[in-house]
């Protein structure tokens, strides 16, 4: 006797995607909640006071007279809103616990931060978020040269991917002030401009065309740039060495070995903008001099390095740092 066969797959209707966006609670329900909110398909039962506590906005909002035919769940009005379920979720569980903001940000936390703390003016959480950027991503170059020294971010959780999707954000929120550090910083990872950046659970990191046009132009930029501080390093401003040089023949030779590889058309080494002197190059430069042109070079170097951070927010079109303003 032959087998049955087995029953053909059946298409996917209109009701059973209705069914897939049937509201379902949240584990956020606060049995004495007075308001649900939904958030795609998601509820969240929540108290009034705590939102017009941590939210001006919700303050304003829940002032307004309510329609006599609204929608509700156990006598509890819901309110629709326009935000992922996952941004809402991270927003109540802040309000509901105080110590939810830890020493290290996850993204997710710190992106929801930032995007709901600007749209319902959540000021303590779109301060600290903003705060974390500014912190990491300095606008002076002494800060930066202290987050370098560290060499890991240290109040934002690392993960992999985590500059691009950083950059992604600071631009989406107007955190302006952070871009030409953070976009420097992501113009080390070479692959950027291409294919993005692998995160932890595999998907890409990925940046827009006009972000990549932007880190384009401003790679050309940073190459000219450095080009012609190398030309003015080279031409006569170090060398020759000072009269006290203890092993002129010797420190010659390795000038020109130190410049021979850095100035090549082809080839561009970021660390030559507004690295430390002790770290361009990976640290090939510095000791090979006596130490009298090692000194003299590095006071040389850092004349170019204090102007290229000064000109840093104008490689990636964006003036001069004394004009950058982070959105309201």
């Amino acid at each position: 006797m032959s087998e049955p066969s087995p029953p053909a797959k059946r298409k996917r209707t209109d009701a059973d995607v209705s069914q897939d966006q049937t509201p379902h609670r949240s584990k956020i329900w606060m049995p004495y909640g007075d308001i649900i909110l939904q958030a795609e398909s998601t509820q969240f039962r929540v108290n009034r006071d705590v939102l017009a506590k941590n939210s001006l906005v919700f303050q304003g909002m829940l002032t307004l007279p309510q329609p006599p035919d609204e929608a509700k769940i156990e006598s509890c009005p819901i309110v629709q809103l326009s935000d992922s379920a996952q941004d809402v979720e991270l927003l109540l569980s802040a309000f509901y616990d105080p110590f939810h903001h830890k020493a290290k940000l996850h993204f997710s936390v710190l992106a929801m931060s930032l995007r709901l703390g600007r749209k319902y003016e959540v000021l303590m959480f779109k301060s600290d978020a903003t705060s974390r950027m500014h912190f990491e991503f300095p606008t002076k170059l002494s800060d930066w040269d202290r987050r370098m020294a560290r060499n890991q971010l240290e109040c934002i959780k690392p993960a992999s991917g985590i500059h691009v999707d950083l950059l992604n954000l600071a631009y989406e929120n107007g955190v302006y002030t952070s871009i030409p550090s953070l976009a420097f910083h992501c113009l080390t990872l070479y692959t950027l401009l291409f294919i993005g950046v692998k995160r932890d659970d595999g998907s890409r990191a990925t940046l827009p065309s006009d972000t990549k046009l932007t880190l384009a132009l401003a790679m050309e930029r940073l190459q000219i740039f450095q080009r012609n501080n190398f030309d003015r390093l080279r031409e006569g401003y170090v060398f020759p060495f000072v009269d006290q040089c203890e092993s002129p023949d010797e420190c010659e030779e390795e000038q020109r070995q130190m410049f021979r590889i850095e100035c090549r058309r082809d080839h561009v080494d970021l660390s030559f903008t507004i690295g430390p002197w002790n770290k361009a190059g990976g640290g090939t430069w510095a000791g090979r001099l006596c130490a009298d042109c090692d000194k003299l070079a590095q006071a040389e170097y850092n004349v170019g390095r204090s102007k290229a951070w000064e000109t840093l927010p104008s490689f990636f079109g964006l003036g001069q740092w004394k004009d950058l303003k982070d959105m309201d």
